[in-house]
């Protein structure tokens, strides 16, 4: 493909990293285009790759829980409100065998029980990891493509597609999130001790790395048509006191750019990062 600008190659990357032939895409239109050529027009071939088990029923508990990852908080027991516990494993051995999902590990501490008993709020309360997809294709397909699978086999696009172009920022955010995390450890190559994003029972923090040398570095990310305010800074700063986090530096990445005060700030502690700036990851 040519030069395309970093905005359109990030949302791009968020709908056809995994995608069995990047080659097909056309230079010529548009992503929602490309999405209409190559995804929705090709749905029945697609299919037939994505199937997981030779069991029909086993197969649609699986569609099933993978669709509520993909448009769910992502926590790891979220989807036995639709399986069984046994189910449940079962449909997870078969997706990470067959490296369709990973698991992000919370780093929430374990809740203090030899102190006394716990409050209220606290009580049958579990810390939970996360489940991904390996590839942003997955996502996609179980985000937008599942729901319509009546449609799509009768060729007909249009409420595919008006859900896509309503609800596509809002998806590429999670990708964007990733690629921040990747940006920031890009300078701190070899220094890394956790990387990746912070959530428990109360707060969710898009970015939290920490360094072998003590610093900790907490961030960000917004995949939004305006620019970031210094009231997104204090909103940080105040989730990241709740989480009872301590934050040596702060990094804001915007897909829009800065307000004039942010630009203008003095504040060591803050680093700005605009798209221009994930440049460095084509390097």
């Amino acid at each position: 493909m040519p030069y395309l600008e970093m905005e359109e190659l990030i949302s791009y990357f968020s709908v056809f990293d995994g995608y069995s032939d990047l080659s097909v895409l056309n230079n010529h239109e548009d992503l929602i285009q490309n999405i209409k050529h190559n995804i929705l027009r090709q749905y029945n071939n697609i299919k037939k790759q994505l199937v997981f088990s030779s069991d029909p029923g086993l197969q649609a508990d699986i569609e099933t829980t993978l669709h509520r990852l993909a448009i769910g908080t992502r926590k790891h027991y979220s989807i036995y409100k639709d399986v069984s516990q046994s189910r449940g494993r079962e449909i997870y051995k078969i997706l990470y065998d067959q490296d369709i999902i990973q698991k992000e590990y919370t780093r929430e501490k374990p809740l203090l029980r030899h102190l006394g008993p716990l409050k209220k709020e606290f009580r049958g309360y579990k810390r939970e990891d996360k489940i991904k997809f390996s590839k942003e294709f997955y996502r996609f397909w179980f985000t937008f493509i599942y729901p319509h699978a009546a449609a799509l086999e009768k060729n007909e696009y249009n409420q595919t597609l008006d859900d896509i172009q309503a609800d596509l920022d809002y998806f590429v955010s999670s990708f964007f999130e990733e690629l921040s995390n990747s940006l920031i450890a890009s300078f701190h190559q070899g220094e890394i001790k956790e990387l990746g994003g912070y959530w428990d029972k109360d707060v969710e923090i898009d970015l939290l790395i920490k360094l072998k040398n003590g610093t900790t570095i907490v961030g960000e990310c917004k995949w939004k048509n305006h620019k970031i305010s210094k009231n997104i800074l204090n909103k940080l700063k105040k989730v990241t006191q709740k989480a009872h986090l301590r934050a040596d530096s702060y990094a804001l990445f915007s897909k829009r750019g800065f307000s004039k005060e942010l630009q203008k700030g003095e504040d060591k502690q803050v680093f700005l990062y605009d798209l221009k700036s994930f440049e460095r990851l084509l390097s």
